[in-house]
């Protein structure tokens, strides 16, 4: 894995490059990996609400959410309940999948790489987001691992990594100054994380420091990613 993070940070000449400002105006369909209600929105929610005009969106929450059983009885369900109002709020008009996969004990299975299969198969995505491979989180990385090794058999045009617990190595921002209102509405959606984390100052500074990589001019907020075409070479 490091071997290919290394290679994602290096431009043509070998040097470290600077990330470029993603192009959105090419993709059409759109499928958003989020381990846990609040990822959607915590990793590219700006993104998401710039997208979604223009763009055929399918989010797929891969967990129950429940907090790996250590939350009040009811929390999965009230925790989806969350993120179908923050996909609504970012624009987002498909229905929420749910593969209720246990939350803080995610395992790769034939059975998920199955059921995952057939989603793509079924949305035909352009681009695929999904969580930092790289990610302290075990499910996320985990998640992420899973889905780049069948991604990479698929005829998905670019997978874009997006952050939440750890920085990605970023090739590409996004300005999302516009949207900046509309992701922190859809994260107030998500009332029982943020009973729990102070999600809403930790995401606002991070994506305050990532638009110091857009063109200089008044305050701007930014999103980050690390983009690949899904080639086997890229990951072997």
């Amino acid at each position: 894995m490091w071997q290919f993070i290394k290679q994602l940070r290096r431009g043509p000449s070998g040097a470290n490059a600077l990330p470029e400002v993603l192009d959105l105006s090419r993709v059409r369909r759109v499928l958003v990996i989020a381990p846990h209600p609040d990822d959607e929105t915590l990793g590219c929610g700006g993104t998401l609400a710039r997208l979604a005009a223009d763009c055929d969106i399918h989010v797929l929450l891969v967990t129950d959410g429940d907090g790996g059983g250590g939350l009040p009885p009811g929390t999965s369900e009230a925790r989806k309940t969350e993120m179908e109002n923050a996909v609504r709020t970012l624009g987002i008009a498909n229905e929420l999948i749910c593969f209720d996969a246990p939350d803080g004990r995610f395992e790769d299975t034939p059975a998920f790489r199955g059921m995952l299969g057939a989603l793509v198969e079924r949305v035909k995505p352009d681009w695929v987001f999904l969580p930092w491979i790289g990610d302290t989180h075990t499910d996320h990385a985990r998640i992420s691992a899973s889905a780049t090794q069948l991604l990479k058999h698929t005829q998905v045009q670019s997978l874009l990594y997006y952050e939440t617990w750890t920085p990605v190595p970023a090739t590409h921002v996004v300005d999302i100054t516009q949207t900046l209102d509309t992701k922190k509405a859809a994260l107030l959606c998500h009332e029982t994380a943020l009973r729990y984390g102070n999600y809403l100052d930790a995401v606002m500074g991070l994506n305050a420091y990532r638009a110091l990589y857009l063109p200089p001019g008044e305050r701007k907020w930014a999103e980050a990613f690390a983009v690949t075409p899904p080639r086997p070479n890229r990951f072997d």
